[in-house]
């Protein structure tokens, strides 16, 4: 199984099948991830998206590895969150992150971590020249995460900020 590690987390992306089983609150979930799977996740903005991950997934199998990826502790063997991507690159080589993290484990640079790698992971593939995210204008956590990972704000649209990091190696 495809996995990224950093220091204090393993990065598992979802295939249809683990995306299924989570859908569907499964125990083997948690048999494939070796990890525990705590009640409160996935959370509701995750739980609304399943249905959408798993139909695009059976119409487009190539969007594997292009979006959901689970974040488990090394330390406890437990899911934190999630972080992945709204789909596959564009054909400008964009790609839209996104991630949630269980909030008793929010303020401890697991989320910084986790994207980073995701972020590496993604600018290593072959055309992907750009990585795009949104968040609300309240939510001040995430866009600490987003300048941490180098981005840039580039508009403001009501409530949500859109931020974009281009892919400097080499492309």
């Amino acid at each position: 199984m495809l996995s990224l590690d950093t220091a204090r987390l393993q990065i598992f992306p979802c295939r249809l099948p683990l995306l299924t089983e989570i859908y569907l609150r499964h125990p083997h979930a948690a048999e494939s991830l070796q990890a525990r799977v705590p009640d409160e996740w996935p959370q509701t903005e995750l739980k609304e998206q399943l249905p959408y991950f798993i139909e695009l997934l059976q119409h487009d199998p190539m969007a594997y590895p292009w979006l959901l990826w689970i974040i488990v502790s090394k330390e406890d063997r437990q899911v934190i969150g999630d972080v992945g991507f709204k789909g596959r690159p564009d054909k400008n080589g964009t790609v839209e992150i996104g991630y949630t993290i269980l909030p008793v484990f929010r303020s401890k640079g697991y989320m910084q971590e986790a994207a980073g790698a995701l972020v590496a992971w993604a600018f290593c593939q072959p055309g992907v020249r750009r990585l795009v995210a949104e968040c609300d204008v309240t939510n001040v956590a995430s866009q600490k995460v987003l300048r941490r990972l180098g981005m840039q704000e580039i508009k403001t649209t009501g409530e949500m900020l859109y931020w974009q990091l281009r892919n400097t190696q080499g492309l």
